[in-house]
Parts: C-alpha cells; structure tokens; sequence
C-alpha cells in the first residue's frame, strides 16, 4: 500500500503534517539520514533545505526504487538497520519504526554511534501507558507491536540527552498516542563563573564542586604556572604574564591577552586542561568577551553554563582605592592626637665597633608608637652573634638609677630562617640559645630619663638602642614622611596581595 502522501498521491501517512510536528533543526549544509525512509519525502525535503550529503535506507526495494526515481539528488539504499550507513551524520529521522526491531535499545545505540557528537537524533515512537519500565504488548489493527512506557523510553536513553518536542500526527487505526523526541549524544558540561575578581568565583566553585568529580579549573592558578614556565603557551601569553602577572594583577593580564585576540588560545589551554571531561572554570573574563568564550567552549564539544549571581563587590574597586588611602594618609597626618597621647622616640645607638660583632632589631616599641598601659613600656625583639662568639647575650634595660635585666626566652624560627636559610649558622649560639625577648618594663615616674637597652654578655654591656618619652601635646606625629610612607605600603599591598 502508498505510505507516504505526496502531491497527487494520497498515503496512509500524513507526511506533511508530521513533517511540521517533528521541529527538524536547520539542514542546510548538513549530512542527512533517513532510517526506514519509505520513498524518500523527509529526504527531499533535506535535499530542498540545501543538505550537503542526503542517504535513505529501507527494505523495500519498490519504495527505494521510487525515492530514487523522485529524488534523483539523494542516494538511497535498499538495506537493513543490522547496516547502517557510515556516518557521522549531522540529523538521523528514525520514524515509527522502533517498534519493528528485535532489540529495540541496541538499536538506538546503534544509530547514536553514526551521529556527530553535535547531531540529533529524531525520534517518532509511540509510549504505552504504565509506571514500570518494561515493554508492553499492544494490539494493532495488523499486528502486536512492543511499545516502551516513559520510564522504559527514559532507561533507553539514559546516557543521552534527549527531550520530548511533543506530539506527533496521530495515523488512521493508531492505538497509541505518537511522540517526537529529539536525542542528543551528551556533552560535558562547561560552567563557567567569568565575572570580576571579588565577586565570589573561587568561593562558588568550591561550595559547587568542591565535592564532586567535576574538575576547577583557576585561570590565578593558570597564570600562575606559566609565570612558573610549568604550563606551556605561546611565546605572546608568556610575555604578557611574565610582565603583567602578580596575585594582583590577574585582571590587567586578562584584558591584554584578551585585547591581542589571544582568547582563543587562552580557551585551548583551559579544554586542554580539563581533558574533555565536565569542568568548572574559574576565571575573569571581560564582559564584552564572555559569549565568545561560552561559543568556543560549544565549538569544542561542550555544554556551556554560564553562571551568574547578584554583585557585591567585596573587594571595592580597584581604581578608587588608591585615591582614598592617599586622602586617609593627608588626613592622618594633619590630624590632632589626644594632649594625653604619649608616644616614644626610638634611637639605634649600637656603637661602630660592635656592629660586625652583633646583630639585633627591636620590634617594639618603634618609633613615634603610642602609649596605651600606663607607665609600662613593653619591648620586644631579638639579638645574636655575627661572629663565633657562643656567650648567652642578656637584656638590660635602665632608666636613671633604676636597672634591671632580663633572658633571652623566646625562640623565633622566623628570624633564624631569614638570616639563616641554608642553616649556616656562625656559632653554636643561634642553635642552643633563644635569640628572642619580649618583656614590660615598668617605667620611673619620677624620671624624665630615656629607657636604655643593652645587651649583656661575660664581660661587657653593649648599648643599642634609647627610646625618649614625650607627650604629645595634641600635635601630629613626625608628619612629613607619612605620606610617602603610606604610598609605599600601599603600593605593596595593591602588588603583592
């Protein structure tokens, strides 16, 4: 009997209504399979779209005879599904066939192996109602057919993508509703959190997939190593970071590599990296630039998912900031302290001779520092040996006639792995002796006098340092370097983080 209607010749299927239900994608330029394709309608229509590579293949030999015959353009086959047609192909109609199949999920499997990873598979099938996920035995007019419930057509297609588009066109003596499901090989997914830094990336990506199998990707972590030459890239990217980079500046790196049009590389790395596996990517990208990342990373073969949230910026912007410490410093500095504001003038007073023999820093107090606890002066630091001397050295602090002295009893690794790194220590002393003091000095009342430090060994007392109270008298505080004092840590701070 005629299956499929065309002009002048009436089928039992109303092809060109189920060729406007089946939502088929844009085929122009693209390579077109018709499984069961009958006498080729849906072929000439891919044919009529400007498909680049159309094939039909049935078991009827009459049927592929007439496509043949309508469709001169197209190459048709009379064959089985056992064989299918080398693909890949970018669209595959298998069309109220399924149910003719012996094994009807190996043959889906099947199909999807001949499909483009970016293709679609259109699916007509008739669902038989019911909750389990079995087959079920439907009576037709001509035959009993095995139809899939929902659940049993969601188990065929659990490791695709696929959707059901919505109902097909209901044939004459159809027990069954039909359906088209569009079927896609599934990508990894790609999420992508692109906005500014402060904005809470790193934090997201570690609350999302911290806890999962799904890779993050840190473009910081990135520039990182190829600042480190432990990520290879182009000989541009590496100028760019190699000038630009610090934990600072990833923003300042990701514009100029974005502005030299070196995106596409910087893309490259990141798949290359994730191993075409679904991946988290952590990374600033300028705004104007987002949708082309997100369409390199589907011209690669993933799922691009953008995620986005409200702002709040934690870290304020970067361009006002230095503005405002400059104005808080001119503030400061022309600012009144308390009358009752006592503070200390620091003097280093270690005498030339002494100098290649000991080495010491006083942490505290430091110059100009106020005076909170009253009437204590605390002092901390340490002191050592430069040469082989291996005498315990002592802290003596004086004020007038008031003396009194104190023992190294700190032990400050800190400053043993600065001025030692390799472990080659001068004497015995730096090992078995704490180089570190920290100490309250209860002050004289009655005494106008500097507070002397010493360092006291077997024989000798050497001075290092005055320290001079002074009331403030609501005047500033040594104001002339502070700005400039202040510029420079702030310059520290913006360039190392």
């Amino acid at each position: 009997m005629q299956y499929q209607t065309f002009p002048g010749v009436k089928g039992g299927s109303k092809s060109l209504d189920k060729l406007a239900a089946l939502r088929l994608p844009d085929l122009h330029a693209k390579r077109f399979l018709d499984v069961g394709c009958n006498e080729g309608f849906f072929c000439g229509y891919a044919l009529f779209e400007g498909a680049k590579s159309v094939i039909g293949i049935d078991q009827s030999q009459e049927a592929i005879g007439r496509a043949s015959l309508r469709f001169p353009e197209g190459k048709f086959l009379c064959q089985s599904w056992q064989t299918l047609p080398e693909g890949p192909f970018d669209v595959i109609t298998f069309l109220s066939a399924l149910h003719y199949a012996d094994d009807q999920e190996a043959l889906i499997h099947q199909i999807m192996q001949q499909l483009d990873p970016q293709g679609v598979l259109v699916l007509e099938i008739s669902i038989a109602p019911g909750s389990k996920d079995a087959f079920i035995p439907v009576k037709r007019a001509i035959d009993e057919r095995l139809f899939p419930t929902r659940v049993k057509l969601g188990s065929m297609l659990k490791d695709y993508a696929w959707k059901v588009v919505g109902h097909s066109v209901k044939q004459a003596g159809d027990p069954l509703q039909r359906y088209v499901v569009h079927v896609r090989k599934c990508r990894p997914y790609a999420y992508l959190l692109m906005d500014k830094p402060g904005t809470g990336k790193s934090t997201i990506a570690r609350r999302l997939f911290e806890q999962t199998d799904i890779k993050t990707l840190s473009g910081d972590q990135c520039y990182y190593r190829i600042k480190q030459r432990q990520l290879a890239c182009s000989p541009a990217i590496q100028a760019i970071v190699d000038e630009l980079y610090t934990s600072a500046t990833i923003d300042k790196v990701t514009k100029k590599i974005f502005e030299q049009g070196l995106h596409q590389e910087l893309v490259a790395m990141w798949r290359e990296q994730a191993g075409f596996t679904d991946v988290a990517l952590d990374s600033f990208v300028p705004e104007s630039y987002r949708a082309d990342i997100a369409q390199a990373f589907f011209d690669s073969g993933y799922f691009p998912v953008e995620l986005q949230w409200p702002q709040a910026h934690a870290l304020g912007v970067p361009a006002r900031t230095p503005e405002r410490a400059s104005a808080y410093a001119k503030h400061l500095a022309k600012n009144s302290l308390s009358e009752q504001a006592k503070c200390v003038r620091v003097t280093r007073q270690l005498p030339e001779q002494w100098r290649d023999r000991v080495c010491f820093h006083l942490d505290s107090p430091v110059n100009n520092q106020l005076i909170v606890e009253e009437n204590t002066l605390r002092l901390s630091g340490w002191a050592g040996w430069l040469d082989e001397t291996e005498s315990p050295l002592q802290l003596v602090v004086s004020q007038g006639t008031k003396r009194e002295t104190f023992a190294f009893a700190r032990e400050r690794k800190d400053v043993l792995a600065t001025l030692f790194p390799d472990k080659n220590y001068p004497s015995a002393y730096w090992q078995q002796s704490p180089c570190g003091f920290s100490v309250r000095y209860q002050l004289d009342e009655q005494s106008d006098a500097p507070v002397q430090l010493s360092l006291q060994t077997d024989a000798h007392c050497v001075p290092i340092a005055s320290v001079q109270l002074t009331v403030s008298n609501g005047e500033p505080l040594s104001s002339t370097s502070y700005q400039q004092r202040a510029k420079r840590w702030l310059k520290r701070c913006l360039t190392h983080g």
